[in-house]
């Protein structure tokens, strides 16, 4: 039986290992600063109320490599573990503020009704006052 000798592949084999070694920790790398970058984004927080994917959710947990978000769904309260290689690929909005609304016909009407009188207002005191013969504010407050 000839002899082995490994000597002559210790170069290869110590690539193969290396090579074997890093692929395996590009994942968990990958996923750690996904996580760190999101972790420290000051957009978000835990605790934060949010839209994923179309359903109201609050962030639970961020952590280095998943988030965990707690969905309000048909089924009740439940967790969606989210590895944060894919939070980039997910529909995440922040709801700021759950009362906010958007202004109806009518009060944006009444909005542009109140800038013309006041404006109006203001015209009008103008002319008073240069009727009365104030020429400045000044003027007004030393008579």
């Amino acid at each position: 039986m000839p002899e082995l000798n490994l000597e002559n592949y210790s170069d290869l084999i110590i690539g193969l290992l290396t090579l074997l070694v890093g692929l395996s920790i590009r994942d968990w790398a990958t996923a750690f600063v996904k996580g760190a970058r999101f972790r420290f984004d000051p957009s978000f927080a835990e605790g934060d109320k949010v839209i994923l994917d179309d359903q109201q959710a609050m962030i639970v947990k961020i952590g280095l490599n998943t988030t965990v978000f707690g969905v309000y769904g048909d089924d009740g309260y439940t967790w969606r573990f989210v590895p944060n290689e894919r939070i980039a690929m997910l529909k995440l909005e922040k709801i700021v503020d759950p009362e906010l609304h958007a202004d109806t016909k009518q009060e944006k009407a009444q909005k542009i009704i109140d800038a013309i009188q006041n404006s109006d207002i203001s015209d009008n005191r103008l002319e008073i006052d240069k009727l009365k013969g104030y020429s400045s504010v000044n003027d007004k407050k030393e008579k």
